[in-house]
């Protein structure tokens, strides 16, 4: 049940990205075609692919994990024995799920102060922009919890493949 869940959460993220990520190259080339052809641009293209850019970094960042495309420090990890491996992966735990935990508070506090300050081009709240921190502090410790369950279960080494 877990996985089927985990699995459509970051299959939906994904997808999610991906559409963001076509609209900001639709968007961009809509601007240079704008700037070529008719000589001046959209003022909301770039704002809005600019947005987008962090949206799709945040989230992009979040189902990373469970590719295991995130800088690790696996030579020496390897390198101990199987249960000093299992202390590192509960050490690096704990200390990511701080950073997470703090991105998920200081996120929504920075929401909620942005709400009051809106945008040049479109005038929207500049809460909607950084939302993506504190959702991205959820989805990235949803699947650091995974991956290190799966990790520990496995002797402490993680096959990309396995996920």
């Amino acid at each position: 049940m877990w996985n089927k869940g985990l699995h459509l959460l970051n299959r939906s993220v994904e997808n999610i990205t991906a559409v963001m990520l076509a609209i900001m190259v639709i968007l961009i080339f809509l601007q240079i075609m704008s700037r070529e052809v008719v000589g001046s641009s959209f003022a909301w293209t770039e704002e809005v692919a600019r947005f987008l850019m962090i949206w799709v970094t945040f989230l992009g960042a979040s189902f990373a994990f469970q590719h295991g495309a995130h800088i690790g420090i696996e030579f020496f990890k390897m390198k101990l024995p199987v249960v000093f491996r299992k202390i590192f992966n509960i050490l690096a735990f704990l200390s990511s799920t701080v950073f997470f935990m703090y991105m998920i508070v200081q996120g929504s506090l920075l929401v909620d102060r942005a709400m009051t300050q809106t945008s040049t081009a479109l005038n929207l709240p500049m809460g909607y922009a950084y939302l993506v921190i504190p959702i991205s502090g959820v989805l990235m410790f949803i699947n650091l919890l995974d991956v290190t369950i799966k990790t520990l279960s496995q002797g402490g080494e993680l096959n990309n493949g396995d996920t």
